[in-house]
């Protein structure tokens, strides 16, 4: 059980990505952080977008533009769970991604894992760290929303 309104800091997440590259509301997202948040991409489904990188919030605004331009791409969530311990806690979202450049449609699933502290009187997430899915390994179906 969390007291913090998990599945609107996940929203947003959500909703920032999904906007057209150019038009993302990264101060928006921003302030949800912690100003040493670390952001790692541990896998991707996606050929063009390098994988195993750990940034900064400013490194993953720059290499998401960087990977995104052009691209039409929407990532919503699917499963939702969170953990808190006193004024930690931990989010782990379940996501569907649609990346499309051109006429071709990459379709794909993973799992972000958020770490969050509550810092000077405000929840912030203090990491992220994220993994797509591949040849054997899947997102487990209790890790689902039900429909």
């Amino acid at each position: 059980m969390c007291d913090l309104d998990s599945r609107a800091i996940m929203k947003t997440h959500y909703d920032v990505i999904s906007q057209p590259c150019g038009e993302r509301d990264w101060e928006t997202l921003r302030k949800l952080y912690h100003s040493r948040a670390t952001m790692t991409r541990a896998g991707v489904a996606i050929d063009v977008i390098v994988p195993d990188k750990c940034m900064t919030f400013d490194e993953y605004i720059e290499t998401t533009d960087a990977n995104l331009a052009g691209a039409i791409f929407k990532e919503v969530e699917i499963g939702h769970e969170c953990t808190q311990f006193g004024s930690v806690a931990q989010i782990r979202s379940a996501y569907e991604t649609v990346y499309r450049v051109g006429n071709r449609d990459i379709r794909a699933r993973g799992v972000n894992f958020l770490t969050l502290a509550r810092l000077d009187g405000r929840w912030q997430i203090t990491s992220i760290a994220w993994d797509n899915e591949r040849a054997g390994i899947s997102i487990p179906d209790e890790w689902l929303d039900e429909e």
